[in-house]
């Protein structure tokens, strides 16, 4: 159950510049601090299938030798190096991201590790992860000795 909380129009505007001003600074400010030791986190889609575990993870730019992706029957982690592009002259402006990135995932499901099948086409990465086929009970019969 929801607990009720009585709200005024100063705390609610105390609130709205509070959380606006902790977003700009944990999202434009810091995000790609040229000095943090943060990792990033490239976007992962996860879709389930009769069959199957499909993982999307965008990563534009990055070629394949320089992403890992290791599976056991249970998690998933990918993880690689989005590598800057060589240009002539001065940088006047740097929006896209450089630097390693890392993702690990408990699957909720058993996969097949040793068939996980991995594409990349138009800068999405794309991983097929056979479902390991349920487990299903049977009657055993007893022999007599």
């Amino acid at each position: 159950m929801r607990e009720l909380v009585r709200s005024s129009r100063a705390s609610d505007l105390q609130n709205f510049f509070r959380s606006g001003i902790d977003r700009f600074f944990a999202d434009a400010f810091f995000r790609n601090w040229p000095f943090s030791s943060q990792e990033m986190f490239p976007p992962v889609d996860l879709i389930q299938t009769d069959s199957s575990l499909v993982a999307l993870i965008d990563l534009p730019g990055v070629e394949t030798k320089d992403v890992e992706v290791t599976a056991t029957v249970d998690s998933l982690t990918i993880s690689g190096e989005f590598k800057p592009v060589a240009e002539e002259g001065e940088m006047l402006w740097q929006e896209r991201s450089v630097g390693k990135f890392y993702r690990s995932f408990k699957l909720p499901v058993h996969i097949k590790s040793d068939q996980v099948e991995a594409s990349y086409k138009n800068g999405v990465l794309r991983i097929v992860m056979p479902k390991v086929d349920e487990l299903k009970s049977r009657s055993i019969r007893i022999k007599e000795s």
